[in-house]
């Protein structure tokens, strides 16, 4: 059924987008996460179409997505690769208006994400990596309406990897969160979210690079992750002393 909707609302013969039918897919999601997978998994066949304008009114439809559903949708975006999806149409070349869109979105996502530290790194990093092929971004409007970000859903939603506590005996994510909170520490468990998205976006951004130049690890965008992930280890340690010592801060 997801399928289908999604298939009529990025049909080729239509002239513009079909709000009506967007809308009622993003209702249809925010009623039910689980078809949420069963959307996007369609939409990427959908961006992976020939036809400019199938692509077009596939990357309308997962724009409004975004702006209109919650983190069950955008953690799918990330877990479906469509985002490098997105980048692959980039380079080769494409349709100047999918070609300009992409752009579009990524620039607009990626701030609206928080950048590099943000709760979805994943969107700064493929905005980051077209920059660093040389992509240029189209200029943004002075006049261009604010970005939507919207509300943190179900904490449940999150894939393991990025749930505070995988991988921690039971009750302890809790039991450091409530420690951390009750004697003042700056960590949350919103920071360890985003600090293992930096982490993870920094191994991604170091596979890509060529171990034969010596200047890539003197990246800008590398070396601001490198500064973060340190930072966040001394915010850890500082926390996980403070457990270890009952609450009590050092001296």
């Amino acid at each position: 059924m997801a399928a289908v909707k999604v298939d009529k609302a990025t049909n080729e013969l239509l002239l513009g987008p079909d709000w009506t039918l967007n809308i009622d897919i993003c209702d249809s999601v925010n009623s039910d996460h689980g078809q949420g997978k069963e959307v996007i998994k369609a939409l990427k066949k959908r961006i992976q179409h020939k036809n400019a304008n199938v692509q077009f009114l596939a990357l309308t439809l997962l724009e409004t997505l975004i702006k209109n559903c919650g983190d069950h949708v955008h953690f799918q975006v990330v877990e479906r690769n469509i985002l490098e999806e997105m980048m692959k149409i980039v380079k080769k070349k494409a349709d100047m208006q999918v070609r300009d869109k992409i752009l579009m979105l990524l620039d607009s996502w990626q701030e609206a994400f928080g950048g590099p530290g943000g709760k979805h790194p994943h969107y700064y990093w493929a905005y980051a990596e077209l920059k660093r092929s040389g992509v240029e971004f189209p200029k943004r409007s002075p006049d261009a309406a604010p970005i939507f970000t919207p509300p943190v859903t179900r904490p449940e939603s999150l894939p393991s990897y990025l749930q505070a506590g995988y991988g921690m005996p039971v009750d302890s994510s809790s039991r450091l969160d409530e420690a951390m909170s009750s004697n003042g520490a700056s960590l949350s468990i919103s920071d360890l979210e985003r600090m293992l998205g930096a982490v993870e976006l920094l191994n991604e951004m170091l596979r890509a690079v060529n171990p034969n130049d010596k200047d890539a690890a003197n990246d800008e965008i590398i070396t601001e992750l490198v500064a973060q992930c340190r930072s966040y280890q001394k915010k850890i340690m500082s926390s996980v002393n403070l457990v270890r010592l009952g609450g009590e801060p050092d001296g």
